[in-house]
């Protein structure tokens, strides 16, 4: 009997109040720890500039020689996408923003990262993209992915 009571009508404004309070209290807490700096810039301006990246001047060859090759990103591989030319899977993937994702953001990951270290894909022709290749690729990205 002594735990079959029912709440005083003091406790349902106490959590009527309470609990709102709490949710406020936590929200502003996480608000409050959100950082909003920006981004460094993807390459530097005067390099990229100089460098006057297009596809077909440089983009391509690195594409082809770390990307679309057997068993990878062309018709029939495992990759997602069939990067052989500039139009279709490959201008999607630059604008849907997954290109940058792998190639740049995630190159460190040894599986999502592209491309991917042989000792997670055995058929990949190379461990990383050179740090030149890099730089290109982050030029050409920073200039819209210019043909």
């Amino acid at each position: 009997m002594f735990f079959n009571h029912k709440p005083s009508l003091f406790m349902k404004p106490f959590f009527f109040f309470a609990g709102p309070s709490v949710l406020l209290a936590g929200a502003c807490y996480f608000l409050s720890s959100c950082n909003f700096d920006e981004l460094p810039p993807l390459a530097d301006a005067a390099l990229c500039d100089s460098l006057g990246v297009t596809y077909n001047n440089s983009v391509k060859e690195i594409i082809d020689g770390s990307c679309a090759y057997s068993g990878c990103h062309v018709s029939g591989g495992l990759g997602f996408g069939i990067y052989t030319d500039y139009n279709g899977d490959l201008l999607d993937a630059l604008n849907s923003g997954s290109f940058q994702k792998w190639v740049i953001d995630q190159k460190d990951d040894p599986v999502q990262g592209m491309p991917p270290d042989q000792s997670a894909y055995p058929e990949s022709l190379k461990d990383d993209l050179t740090e030149e290749e890099l730089q290109i690729i982050r030029c050409w990205l920073r200039d819209g992915y210019p043909e």
